[in-house]
C-alpha cells in the first residue's frame, strides 16, 4: 500500500509539472503574439513600410517554452537601430524615391546624405517589448 501511495504521489507530481509547463508555454505564446502584433503595428505607424517586405518578413518561431520573434528582411536591424554614416548603393535609393516620393534622379543626393549623417532609427520591436512589459509585468 505504501509503495502504491508513493507511485500515485510521484505520478501526480509529474502530471502537475506537465500542466504547469503547458500553461507556461501558452502564456509565452500569448506574450509573443502580443509583441509580434505590436511590432507590426509599429512598423506601419513609423512609416517604415515601402513594399511591405519588412512586414512580410516577420514571424514567430515557436518551440516549447521558447519563442523567437524574427524579422528576416536584410535591412530590419537598420530600421530598428538606424545606421552610422556610410555610402549606400544608389540604385535602390533611386527606385525607392520613385515609388515613395514620385521623384527620379534624387538617389545620389539621398545616398550622399546617408553617407554624411547615417539613418535615424525607427524602432518597432523594442517598443513592442516595452509595451509587453507594461501589460504583462515582470517579464525581462
Amino acid at each position: 500500500m505504501f509503495l502504491y501511495l508513493l507511485w500515485v504521489r510521484k505520478m501526480n507530481e509529474e502530471r502537475i509539472k506537465e500542466i504547469i509547463l503547458k500553461e507556461a508555454d501558452a502564456y509565452l505564446d500569448e506574450i509573443a503574439d502580443f509583441i509580434f502584433t505590436e511590432s507590426q503595428e509599429n512598423i506601419v505607424k513609423k512609416g517604415a513600410i515601402d513594399e511591405g517586405t519588412l512586414l512580410k518578413s516577420g514571424n514567430i518561431n515557436r518551440k516549447f517554452l521558447e519563442k523567437e520573434i524574427v524579422y528576416s528582411a536584410p535591412y530590419a536591424a537598420f530600421v530598428e537601430f538606424g545606421t552610422e554614416p556610410h555610402m549606400p548603393p544608389v540604385e535602390p535609393l533611386e527606385q525607392w524615391a520613385k515609388r515613395k516620393l514620385g521623384q527620379e534622379g534624387i538617389g545620389w543626393a539621398i545616398a550622399k546624405k546617408i553617407a554624411k549623417e547615417g539613418t535615424e532609427p525607427k524602432p518597432f520591436l523594442r517598443p513592442a517589448i516595452d509595451a509587453a512589459k507594461a501589460k504583462y509585468g515582470g517579464i525581462r
